[in-house]
Formats: C-alpha cells, sequence, structure tokens
C-alpha cells in the first residue's frame, strides 16, 4: 500500500541541512519521492510503499536535528482494502520512538529437567 507521510525537522535556516534530509529520507527503502513542503519548507513529505517511518524519523533526529512525525496517510487514487469506516493512522507527537514489547508463551517441558534428590 502506497502511503505519503510527513515529517517535521528543525533546518534552523541551513540549506545543507535541507539537502542531507532529503538524501537522508530517499535513500530509505520503499521510498518513490521525497519534497520539501510547509510555509519555511520545513516539512519532508515521503511518498513510498512499506517505508519504515519510527526508523527515518529516529535517523533524520540522529543526523539532521529535532523531528516529528505529523502524519502516515494512504495516498489517492489507489484502492483501498481496508474498511471506509477507518481513518488514516496518524501519529502523536508523544507517540514516536516508544518501544513495542510483545508478549510469547513459552510452554513449560518438565521432561528435560535435571533434579537431584
Amino acid at each position: 500500500m502506497k502511503q505519503k507521510v510527513v515529517i517535521s525537522v528543525s533546518f534552523n535556516g541551513n540549506k545543507n541541512c535541507q539537502s542531507k534530509a532529503l538524501k537522508i529520507a530517499a535513500g530509505f527503502s520503499g521510498v518513490n519521492s521525497t519534497a520539501l513542503e510547509g510555509q519555511d519548507k520545513n516539512q519532508i513529505v515521503v511518498v513510498g510503499e512499506n517505508i519504515d517511518v519510527i526508523e527515518l524519523v529516529k535517523k533524520l533526529k540522529k543526523k539532521v536535528g529535532f523531528s516529528t512525525l505529523n502524519s502516515v496517510t494512504p495516498v489517492d487514487g489507489e484502492e483501498k482494502e481496508e474498511d471506509e469506516g477507518e481513518k488514516p493512522m496518524e501519529w502523536p507527537h508523544s507517540q514516536v520512538g516508544i518501544p513495542q514489547y510483545y508478549l510469547y508463551d513459552v510452554p513449560l517441558n518438565r521432561s528435560n529437567d535435571c533434579s537431584i534428590l
């Protein structure tokens, strides 16, 4: 599924940081296009398929400066496989960088236990 990702980045008026951020975004797998938008050209718009958005934001924070994820939406013009009632996924600023934990059920196999009597 194609998606459009909007990321705000603090460039501090530096043109070199803008080109560096675009190169970083274009280097990710699945990215088809990148562009600068916004009033001060402080937003990067990335369009592609199966983009690892969290890793992209982390790398921009590390290499360029303060960056936040604004939204992730499906691209218009493509058939939606989702239900009509679902809204596009939006990421609040507070949830970026929170690790996810998975729980696994590990069966107990007592036949191989060594017990000393």
